[in-house]
């Protein structure tokens, strides 16, 4: 158990009342590098997931989520509106579908990955490859020490484009074999894949997930974009 003073008083903010909610515009960040410092080579990596995870349930319920970059940022996220939840529900779905036939797994989006850097993360989808469930092996209450295979980040109203371009670079930079960035406002999805340049569609129909979901093919227009379509009549 993770007993160092240093992260307790982190976890001290919630100050134990569940009463409170916080309605952010937008994301806000807190520098914890000297904190996370002043406990490197004392706890182990599991040991910071364990604080990190019973500090993010914690706070389960009052308006935001959180995820910590590798550099010490702490991220502070406004929980999405019901569209925005509903395009992640919906892609989810698909992937869990597809997996179902196919092998691999689709966690939730509130299921924190700790990437190889060091960042702990939640993607908006993601699936993770047969390979890397026999990796894993049991979870239990442990973060994903994978990066997935497959991660999609779905542009809310209070996200910006270029800190989720940052985002999608850092999972193809930690082992993604693919990525995609919905933009449901601007119709738009960005492609990423290793070693090439972000391939940009214009209101596609389709996005596919070949080569590393082989055969899969997500409704992106009829998924996503249209429920922003009905959300803003």
């Amino acid at each position: 158990m993770v007993t160092d003073a240093a992260l307790k008083n982190i976890a001290a903010v919630t100050d134990g009342d569940e009463s409170y909610y916080i309605d952010l515009p937008h994301p806000v960040s807190v520098n914890i590098k000297p904190i996370l410092e002043s406990v490197a080579g004392k706890l182990t990596d599991d040991e910071i997931d364990q604080w990190f995870i019973g500090f993010a349930r914690a706070n389960e319920g009052r308006g935001f989520y959180l995820e910590l970059t590798a550099e010490g940022e702490l991220r502070i996220n406004p929980m999405v509106n019901l569209d925005s939840g509903l395009a992640e529900g919906e892609t989810i779905a698909d992937v869990t579908i597809w997996s179902r036939e196919n092998g691999g797994r689709a966690p939730s989006s509130r299921t924190i990955v700790r990437l190889p850097d060091g960042t702990r993360a939640e993607p908006d989808a993601s699936w993770l490859s047969p390979e890397q469930m026999d990796l894993l092996g049991p979870i239990s209450s442990r973060a994903i020490t994978v990066c997935p295979a497959l991660v999609v980040e779905i542009m809310s109203g209070t996200d910006r484009l270029p800190p989720l371009q940052r985002k999608m670079e850092r999972y193809m930079a930690n082992g993604a074999l693919l990525g995609w960035l919905i933009d449901p406002y601007r119709r738009r999805v960005y492609v990423y894949r290793p070693g090439i340049a972000v391939e940009v569609l214009e209101d596609p129909e389709t996005v596919s997930g070949d080569p590393v979901m082989a055969g899969f093919v997500f409704e992106v227009r009829q998924r996503i974009f249209a429920l922003h379509e009905t959300a803003a009549e």
